[in-house]
């Protein structure tokens, strides 16, 4: 895994090399292992290695002797081999072993076809002097992030934001609609990005800039659920495991010690079950937990590990090991940290890193089979709205849902007059009223309403509109929420040197299962259990009344004890609400109440004050998280993009405590 950065001078004066050099060396956590840098007149490519695969060889910037292309590379392929083969029948000549010579020899076979060849993750743009052209490419499901802007006459692309910033014009600008995409949704969805003038270069896209112009298009696109005739369980169950077995073994190809995270939940373990069928060395596992009650799955994850013969280890985490790591990791990543648990899974890839530089995860399983449950389950829910709303009619129905004897009741949802406005009802961490009422009117003004990020939305629910209403679901939560998970694995992977690698979201796989019809995924327990779903929601319903994830779980009863294939899913949670009953509400009211805060113009300080004077009595953490996430906005503006402020003395809130406690066990 590595770091890319590079830029064009579209006016033509020579690239700095310094400048280059800035935006490579900011990314050296993603390549601690080697760098390089090449120039040419008005482009500069730079790059940060990390070494999995022919290590000896391998060097990037790769320069191609008989085209003159360039390649900077970021990413696996993981059937590089077969195309290798493929490419030597075809009379070209390699000189290394590694997978970025073959990537830099398909563009000079295929040109910009090249990436309908490739199975992996990747991130790479390439010079072309015979055309002036720079070529650059992501993998089809967004595993590696790729970020490009224009600064003055300088295009410029990185791995990471923070490449941007060392260049010497750079602006940092918050954009408030990723913010507020964020409250909702944990992420600035799609190609919402948190700076302004900052774009994402879309999963399954290719850009070419040419002559100053850029164009993108997309060379794969997520399949649109068209399920043909269901040819049976069995069926499905053995192509979904060898499937999924032979993205296990791709993704086990490495010159260095390879492991993998191991949480004690069905997906990591499947892949730990996996991963021994096809090795004679015994692979090292690890997970991480809290030392408050109900929150570490250790036993899980050990039970796992003594069944298929893994060594494993645990991390176990104390609060301040979180508060001391939280601020940091904050400017680490240069947005404001999507998931509470990214904190832990930060600290554990740290600590991977002392005895593997690959790790396999359990990323893409959840969206892929249906582990969402009470989200996933909730067109059962859109189904008999719009059933009653179809009778009603729909002014009587609205009228209904406002009444407030029908408050926090079913027919309160009868208001809903379409899936969309439902799935956003169910899938929220902060809903969009309760967030636009913490904000002020010149916030709420600059957003519109959460036009863009509702646009998103739109496009995908209107993309799929002949689909079955369980498979859109499933749709939307593989393209944004599943890029969430990713952009958070790789960031807090990347952080310590730690390359992980997601067998789920192989696009093979991807493609197989998406058109398997979804009662196979999720499945009532039997007829009486589905007829009493009916006089209950999908919250209360699922995983009661069904089954989740079935087809995996069908996999996971062949390779693992039934307590760990038939355990209900806990996620990897953070005691969030526990640790705001206590210090934190005080850090909180301090950060958010503060001069700083209130001057920023984006919440009103009075109708904070009175969201954190009040609790919210909400299941799984919830109130602690929409605290959680509006103390991750304030602290990413001021380490990241106020941070030459902070350079100049700028005063920054302490969110650290005195204790620091950490306990390793090893089996």
């Amino acid at each position: 895994m590595c770091g890319i950065a590079g830029l064009i001078e579209l006016s033509g004066r020579s690239a700095d090399a310094a400048v280059v050099a800035a935006m490579r060396d900011a990314l050296a956590h993603r390549g601690p292992d080697a760098y390089g840098i090449w120039t040419d007149g008005p482009v500069g490519l730079g790059h940060r290695r990390l070494s999995i695969i022919d290590i000896a060889d391998g060097a990037q910037p790769m320069h191609d002797p008989d085209t003159g292309a360039v390649l900077t590379y970021n990413g696996e392929i993981y059937n590089f081999r077969e195309i290798r083969d493929t490419l030597e029948q075809r009379g070209h000549k390699f000189k290394t072993h590694s997978d970025t010579e073959v990537l830099l020899r398909s563009y000079v076979e295929w040109g910009e076809d090249m990436c309908a060849h490739f199975n992996g993750m990747f991130a790479f743009a390439i010079w072309d002097p015979r055309e002036l052209k720079l070529v650059m490419a992501r993998d089809r499901l967004g595993i590696k992030p790729l970020y490009w802007t224009r600064i003055g006459d300088t295009f410029a692309f990185a791995s990471e934001n923070k490449a941007f910033m060392a260049h010497p014009d750079f602006v940092a600008e918050a954009n408030l609609d990723g913010v507020s995409s964020y409250l909702t949704f944990r992420q600035a969805v799609w190609d919402i990005c948190f700076f302004k003038n900052v774009n994402k270069l879309l999963p399954g896209h290719m850009l070419v800039l040419k002559d100053g112009d850029v164009k993108t298009r997309a060379y794969w696109s997520l399949p649109v659920p068209n399920p043909g005739p269901d040819l049976g369980e069995d069926v499905y169950l053995e192509n979904a495991q060898a499937l999924l077995s032979k993205a296990v073994k791709r993704r086990m190809i490495a010159d260095v010690p390879v492991g993998s995270y191991l949480s004690g939940g069905l997906d990591s373990s499947i892949i730990a079950a996996m991963m021994i069928e096809h090795t004679d060395r015994q692979v090292p596992t690890f997970s991480v937990g809290y030392i408050e009650e109900g929150y570490d799955e250790e036993g899980f994850a050990r039970a796992v590990a003594d069944h298929v013969g893994t060594r494993h280890e645990h991390l176990t985490l104390a609060q301040d090991d979180y508060l001391n790591t939280w601020r940091s990791l904050i400017k680490i990543n240069d947005i404001p940290i999507s998931i509470p648990h990214e904190v832990a899974l930060y600290q554990l890839s740290a600590h991977m890193k002392k005895s593997v530089s690959v790790a396999l995860s359990g990323e893409g399983a959840d969206e892929l089979f249906g582990g969402y449950g009470r989200v996933q389950r909730s067109p059962m829910d859109w189904k008999k709205i719009a059933a009653v709303r179809g009778a009603l009619g729909g002014p009587l129905a609205d009228k209904l849902s406002g009444l407030s004897m029908f408050k926090d009741t079913a027919v309160s949802q009868l208001g809903c007059a379409s899936h969309m406005n439902h799935f956003f009802d169910a899938y929220n961490w902060m809903p969009f009223e309760e967030k636009w009422g913490l904000m002020t009117d010149d916030a709420r003004h600059e957003i519109d309403n959460d036009a863009r990020t509702i646009g998103v939305f739109a496009n995908l629910f209107d993309s799929t509109a002949g689909a079955d209403p369980y498979d859109r679901i499933l749709h939307v939560f593989q393209k944004i929420h599943l890029g969430c998970l990713l952009d958070r694995l790789d960031m807090m992977s990347m952080a310590s040197g730690l390359e992980a690698r997601v067998p789920f979201v192989d696009h093979e796989l991807i493609e197989y299962v998406i058109q398997i019809p979804v009662h196979h995924k999720m499945r009532w327990n039997s007829r009486l259990s589905h007829a009493r779903a009916l006089f209950h929601s999908s919250f209360k319903a699922s995983e009661w009344l069904d089954t989740n994830k079935y087809l995996l779980r069908r996999i996971g009863d062949r390779l693992l004890p039934s307590e760990i294939s038939r355990r209900k899913k806990l996620g990897f949670p953070t005691p969030l609400d526990s640790w705001f009953q206590g210090n934190m509400k005080d850090v909180a009211m301090d950060l958010l109440l503060d001069r700083k805060a209130r001057e920023r113009g984006i919440f009103d300080p009075q109708k904070v004050e009175r969201f954190l004077a009040h609790r919210q009595d909400l299941p799984y953490d919830f109130y602690g998280k929409k605290v959680w996430m509006m103390m991750n906005i304030e602290l990413w503006f001021r380490e990241v993009i106020e941070q030459p402020a902070i350079r100049s003395g700028g005063h920054v809130p302490s969110i650290t405590t005195s204790d620091d406690s950490q306990q390793v066990t090893v089996q």
